[in-house]
């Protein structure tokens, strides 16, 4: 299930690194699905958390600004990773749930962590194809990140009522098709 918005948007941090120079459209690692299991969450027992379970991630991005003369250029790369330490668990609760229960809370959670995968793809793209300014970059590439992460904050909410945090199973199929048409177009 998902954090608030405005929660969510605390777990995403913004970090800025000078990387070696990179190929221009390519990353050297690409943002690929991250496959959940159970595993991967933070145990708890007995939350007073509203959900079963959380699934939050780190979205950041690097990049490396060169300037020879008049011209600019800034090489980016972007990553997505699941936060352990805020994707949780409540150990108690999943267990009343059957093995059909536990399946589909786990797909639902999937799609969050999807969702996060998807938005990283397209935060590179969007900052790939923009034309920056010499004096105004670090903001302009700010404002991307931001705007990015405000609407990715606003489609997992989308996807969490549309569900009913994974409980309608018609809808939370349809949204598993767009995940799996995204994932592979982008």
């Amino acid at each position: 299930m998902l954090l608030k918005p405005a929660a969510i948007l605390g777990f995403f941090p913004l970090f800025l690194i000078v990387l070696s120079a990179r190929p221009a459209f390519s990353q050297k690692t690409p943002i690929d699905r991250i496959n959940l299991n159970w595993s991967m969450y933070k145990k708890l027992n007995n939350s007073n958390l509203p959900y079963i379970a959380y699934t939050a991630h780190r979205t950041l991005h690097q990049y490396r600004a060169t300037q020879k003369g008049s011209q600019f250029s800034l090489v980016f790369h972007v990553a997505v990773s699941l936060d352990g330490q805020q994707s949780t668990v409540d150990l108690r609760r999943l267990a009343t749930l059957g093995e059909e229960g536990k399946k589909n809370l786990l797909n639902h959670e999937q799609g969050h962590s999807d969702l996060a995968v998807i938005y990283g793809r397209i935060l590179y793209k969007s900052l790939t194809k923009k034309v920056y300014s010499v004096k105004n970059y670090q903001n302009e590439v700010k404002k991307i990140y931001d705007d990015t992460l405000k609407e990715l904050a606003e489609i997992h909410a989308r996807y969490d009522m549309e569900t009913l945090h994974g409980e309608e199973q018609e809808p939370q199929a349809k949204w598993d098709l767009y995940f799996k048409k995204e994932l592979k177009a982008s």
